[in-house]
Formats: C-alpha cells, structure tokens, sequence
C-alpha cells in the first residue's frame, strides 16, 4: 500500500471518527500530509481469522502544540489480508501542520459482533508486540492481556487471540 492509496479518503475520514476530534474549532481540519515518509508498518494475527472487513483500525492523532484549533484528530486504516495475517500501514507524518505539531498518538484495533465494533483495544505506535484476547459480544466485548483474565469474563461471545506486531 502506497503514500497515495493511503491517503485516499483521509481528509473526510480524519473528522468522521466520533469523539476524535476535541474543542469546537469553527471550519478547522487538519491539512494531510501529501508526501508522508515517516510510514510504518504492522501485522494484525487474529485466531481464528476474520476476514478484513471485520477488522477496524483508528489512528488518532494528538496536537504537540498549544495554538492548534483542536487537541486530537483521527482516521481509519484499512487493514488487508496477506496470507493468514492482517497488514496495515500507518503514516506517523499524516498531518503537518506547523502549528499543531501533530503526533500519532494510539491504534485502536477493533473486531466487529454484530453490527458494531465495541470490542476493542488500543496500543502505542512504538508497540513491538502486543498479544490480547478478546471476547466478542455485540452489546459487550471486551479484550484483555491475558487469556486466562478472558476465560473467566462471563460474558457469552467467542474468544480471539490478537497479536499486534510493529514491522519496518
């Protein structure tokens, strides 16, 4: 996935995230990136598989610098299948406005039940590796770090093993 495939759609989507953009600011939006070069790459390994379009991935951005119109801005990242795994890639530089010093912030990975994605976690853009197991339940999923923690949640739902890795 190119810079360009990557940034087709952000601008409408980097404001459509409920809640992922803070502090009313008139007309603001935050200008993408249109070369991004600080990219990253990640590995999403879900067992048992779900097919991509049950896999939502946010990066939300926040604002390094007090004068920025808002705090936080975010986008969806669509992930694609590549062999048994998941891959995504995530453009640390999206938005580069002087003025707000953006930085991304976290990755929420979210699994859809039904017809939400409730169950979710988020994890750190530097994150290496990170293992999570998560139960899904339309009116209430929930992922944890261990799989035991899991096995005892009495919610009905079946249980995911997600692992997250950082790539180059």
């Amino acid at each position: 996935m190119g810079p360009r495939a990557l940034l087709a759609g952000v601008l409408p989507a980097a404001l459509a995230l409920g809640g992922c953009v803070t502090a009313p600011a008139g007309d603001y939006q935050p200008s993408p990136n249109p070369a991004p070069r600080d990219l990253r790459a990640y590995q999403l390994r879900i067992d048992p598989p779900l097919p991509p379009e049950q896999v939502r991935v946010e990066v939300v951005y926040r604002a390094g610098k007090p004068e920025c119109p808002v705090t936080q801005a975010g986008t969806l990242v669509t992930p694609e299948r590549q062999g048994q795994s998941l891959v995504f890639r995530v453009a640390l530089d999206l938005f580069n406005d002087p003025r707000c010093g953006w930085q991304a912030n976290q990755l929420f990975i979210a699994l859809r039940a039904g017809d939400n994605y409730l169950t979710r976690f988020s994890v750190p853009p530097s994150v290496d590796q990170q293992v999570r197991w998560c139960r899904l339940n339309p009116q209430h999923g929930t992922c944890l770090a261990r799989e035991s923690d899991i096995l005892r949640y009495r919610v009905p739902g079946e249980v995911y093993r997600v692992v997250i890795t950082r790539g180059q």
